[in-house]
């Protein structure tokens, strides 16, 4: 009877290896729960704050019992509320995106110093309302660099807001962009308070409950106390770098992000981006969802990809377009009214072959962890997107959607043999 062979010195150390990579792994994700539950918990409160306001607002307003200028008071609260929600909202969306490496650049040739112009015009009412002068020397030849303008165009908002938030009545922001050998370099300096030496290595910590600048504010929090922490993603999602520096309490802070120049040899050596790519020439597509603007939207860049385009606002007049447009792809949103967008693909692939029910689909959805993916997938579509989307980007997934549609060479020949044979 043959013994077992004893177990070797290598299989140990295999084991031993694996068994700290399995424990490196359930850290991690232990670890990446409790990030998402503390930021959750903080959001639940962040959010809370408007809409008490927005709330107790509209019962005042419902009652009937307020004066003209009250009234107008209460519509002015409810609408800053309701903006200042919308920023809560996005930056959670933005942040969880960041813990599950999902966020993406939409990249090209950008005018860095447009996109600061833009940023200012947006800080300026907030300044003037703080009796806060806004001062800006913005240099031509730290212009040209490469990235997504509007991501850009949001770190140069949060580092302004920042700035006019803590500074005082009176104060000034200096807002300088210049070149720093071959890097465009925007600083952000203020007159206000400061940030404590201990507080300096924690500015930019990207999950809640670091520790908090003590004195008369918090530099390190924006609304969820993540808007610094994102927008240093940001610059180094775009090789850039964002760092902050202050010289003690009541002694301002400057704020500097640093993105490599492109120069017009950078430029020719770029390769286009697969959306300036997407031609949708001869594909049909049908776009599925209630929501007019965005609907519409998405035809009009389609359209102008060349690709012929019906659109239909709820599953009944989907499954018209089915049978009377006979769509080659499908672009659905599944934020429909009710499970219509479930609902629409379900009675599609019940349908044969030869009637629309292997359309291939595409979902769009605000949805975008694995779960929602794979329901996706199972309901019946090819592809699920998360939204937002930029629209070139969408064009570009049609039209590799329709690349797969079309025949290989060889079997078009063979096709077209068979027909004049």
């Amino acid at each position: 009877m043959q013994r077992d062979k004893p177990r070797t010195a290598v299989s140990e150390d295999e084991e031993r290896v694996d068994t700290a990579g399995l424990s490196r792994a359930l850290a991690e994700a232990q670890a990446s729960c409790r990030a998402r539950d503390e930021l959750l918990s903080v959001a639940a409160h962040a959010l809370r704050t408007p809409l008490t306001a927005i709330l107790g607002w509209v019962t005042l307003l419902r009652a009937g019992d307020l004066d003209t200028a009250t009234s107008a008071r209460a519509i002015d609260v409810i609408e800053r509320n309701a903006r200042r929600q919308a920023e809560l909202i996005a930056e959670l969306i933005d942040a969880t995106r960041i813990l599950a490496r999902r966020l993406r650049l939409n990249r090209g040739r950008v005018d860095l110093r447009r996109v600061v112009d833009t940023a200012l015009a947006s800080a300026r009412g907030a300044a003037e309302a703080r009796d806060v002068r806004l001062h800006a020397a913005l240099d031509p030849a730290a212009a040209a660099v490469w990235g997504d303008p509007d991501r850009l165009g949001q770190v140069a908002a949060i580092l302004l807001a920042n700035a006019v938030k803590f500074s005082r009545p009176g104060g000034r922001i200096d807002v300088r962009l210049e070149r720093v050998e071959s890097a465009a370099e925007l600083r952000v300096r203020d007159e206000g308070i400061g940030i404590p030496a201990s507080a300096l290595p924690h500015l930019f910590d990207r999950l809640p409950g670091a520790q908090r600048a003590s004195g008369e504010g918090d530099r390190s929090r924006g609304h969820l106390g993540l808007g610094l922490s994102i927008a240093r993603h940001l610059a180094e999602l775009h090789g850039g770098a964002l760092s902050a520096a202050s010289d003690g309490p009541g002694r301002g802070a400057t704020f500097a992000l640093r993105l490599p120049l492109r120069g017009a040899a950078d430029e020719a050596d770029e390769p286009p981006a697969l959306a300036d790519l997407a031609n949708l020439e001869g594909l049909r597509i049908l776009i599925v969802g209630d929501d007019g603007e965005a609907r519409d939207g998405i035809a009009r860049e389609l359209t102008k990809r060349g690709g012929a385009v019906a659109t239909a606002g709820s599953s009944e007049q989907a499954m018209r377009e089915v049978a009377q447009f006979a769509p080659d792809a499908m672009v659905v949103d599944l934020e429909m009214h009710g499970e219509a967008g479930y609902d629409f693909i379900g009675r599609v692939r019940g349908l044969g072959r030869f009637e629309g029910g292997r359309t291939p689909a595409v979902a769009l959805s605000s949805h975008g962890r694995p779960e929602d993916r794979l329901r996706t997938l199972r309901a019946g579509f090819q592809i699920h997107v998360a939204k937002p989307v930029p629209l070139p980007e969408l064009a570009a997934i049609m039209a590799r959607l329709g690349a797969r549609l079309s025949p290989p060479p060889a079997l078009e020949a063979a096709d077209g043999d068979d027909e004049g044979g």
